[in-house]
C-alpha cells in the first residue's frame, strides 16, 4: 500500500490526539502538516492541546502547526443559533460536573515548539496549489471551517487535491442535537461547501465510529506497551470513557469511540470500515430544528448527483487490532 500523505486538521482534544498519534506512527502515512481548529475548544486550547502532543512524539521540526479559523463561517452571527463550543461541562441528575473532552490535555507538559505564524487557510492554499494534482489527502476530523475557507478562497484546490476523508455527521446517530452530529453542526454551511466542492469525499460518520468502540481491558493493555504514545493513547482513552460512561453511554458499557483515530486508520486499512456506499449527502443550514444534519438520499435516483462516500458501519476488532499494531511499530 502507497504512503498516503495527509494534512490533518484538528480541534484537539481527546480523540484528535490518538488521531495524531496515529498518523505520526504510521509507516502509511506521511504527515505532511497539522491546521488546529476551533471547535472542541477555542483555537487557543486546541492549538497548544496539539502542540502537545506534537512535543511527546518529538515531530515538531518536521510536522509544523497552523492555527486555523476561530469561529464557525456564518453559525454564531445569532445568538439564538449556536453558543459555546463543545465538549461543555454536563451534569446529570445533579451530579458532579463532567466534560465529554478534555479542555487541557494535562497529562502532557505545556508546549515548548510554536505554532506557525501562516494561517491555515492561507497554508492550504499555498500548499495545494504548489502541489502535484493528487499528491495531498486532507482529513478535518473537527469542524470543517478551515477547508471550507480555502474552498472559498481557491476553488481550484478541489481539483488539485486526492481526496477528503473527514470526521463528522450522522444516518442514524447524532450527538450535539437530536437530528446533528458537533462536527457539522458546529459549522453546518461549511460542511455544506465541502461535501459538495466536487472532490472525492469519504465521510466516517457517528454511524462508524459508535460501532467501533475501545474498551477498558483494551486500555489496560495499552498501558502494558509501555511507550510515552502508547501510555499518552491509554490516558487519553480512558478520559472519554469515563465520560461516555456518565454522559452517554455506548452499547458496550465500559467504552467509547474513538473518532477521529478510526477516520486516520481508515487511511492505513480501508476495511476497518464496512457498508461504505456513494449517496447524496446534504446538510440543513436553515437554523431550525435539524439544523447541521446531516441528509442522506436513500433513493436509487436522486434529484442532485451523489457527492460523497459515506460509511455506515465501522469493524471493531479490526479498528482495535491496528491501534495496537500501530502503537506496537507495525502499522
Amino acid at each position: 500500500m502507497a504512503t498516503e500523505k495527509i494534512i490533518l486538521d484538528v480541534d484537539t482534544g481527546s480523540d484528535d490526539a490518538v488521531a495524531i498519534i496515529c498518523a505520526a506512527l504510521s509507516s502509511k502515512i506521511e504527515l505532511h502538516s497539522i491546521c488546529t481548529v476551533w471547535g472542541n475548544r477555542p483555537l487557543s486550547q486546541t492549538t497548544e492541546n496539539t502542540l502537545r502532543v506534537v512535543d511527546m512524539l518529538g515531530i515538531g521540526e518536521k510536522v509544523k502547526v497552523y492555527p486555523g479559523c476561530e469561529t464557525s463561517m456564518v453559525a454564531t452571527l445569532l445568538a439564538n443559533r449556536h453558543a459555546g463550543y463543545g465538549g461543555q461541562r454536563k451534569s446529570v441528575n445533579g451530579g458532579e460536573e463532567k466534560s465529554m473532552h478534555q479542555e487541557t490535555i494535562d497529562e502532557l507538559p505545556p508546549a515548548h515548539t510554536l505554532p506557525q505564524d501562516k494561517r491555515a487557510v492561507m497554508h492550504y492554499v499555498d500548499t495545494i496549489m504548489n502541489s502535484e494534482d493528487g499528491e495531498f489527502t486532507l482529513v478535518p476530523v473537527g469542524p470543517l471551517t478551515n477547508v471550507a475557507m480555502a474552498l472559498r478562497v481557491e476553488p481550484r484546490i478541489a481539483k488539485k487535491i486526492k481526496q477528503i476523508v473527514l470526521m463528522g455527521g450522522g444516518c442514524r446517530r447524532s450527538n450535539s442535537t437530536a437530528a446533528a452530529e458537533f462536527n457539522i453542526w458546529g459549522d453546518p454551511e461549511a460542511a455544506q461547501i465541502v461535501m459538495t466542492c466536487g472532490a472525492k469525499v469519504t465521510v466516517v460518520p457517528l454511524d462508524a465510529t459508535q460501532n467501533a468502540c475501545i474498551n477498558s481491558d483494551e486500555v489496560a493493555e495499552l498501558y502494558k506497551l509501555g511507550t510515552p504514545a502508547a501510555t499518552c493513547v491509554a490516558d487519553m482513552i480512558k478520559h472519554r470513557i469515563e465520560a461516555y460512561s456518565y454522559l452517554q453511554p455506548m452499547d458496550r458499557l465500559d467504552s467509547a469511540p474513538v473518532h477521529d483515530a478510526l477516520t486516520v486508520c481508515y487511511l492505513i486499512q480501508p476495511d476497518v470500515l464496512e457498508q461504505v456506499e456513494l449517496v447524496r449527502c446534504d446538510v440543513d443550514i436553515s437554523g431550525g430544528i435539524a439544523d447541521g444534519q446531516t441528509i442522506i438520499d436513500p433513493r436509487a435516483y436522486t434529484d442532485l448527483p451523489k457527492n460523497v462516500n459515506f460509511a455506515f458501519f465501522a469493524n471493531r476488532d479490526k479498528f482495535s487490532d491496528l491501534l495496537f499494531k500501530i502503537l506496537r511499530g507495525e502499522g
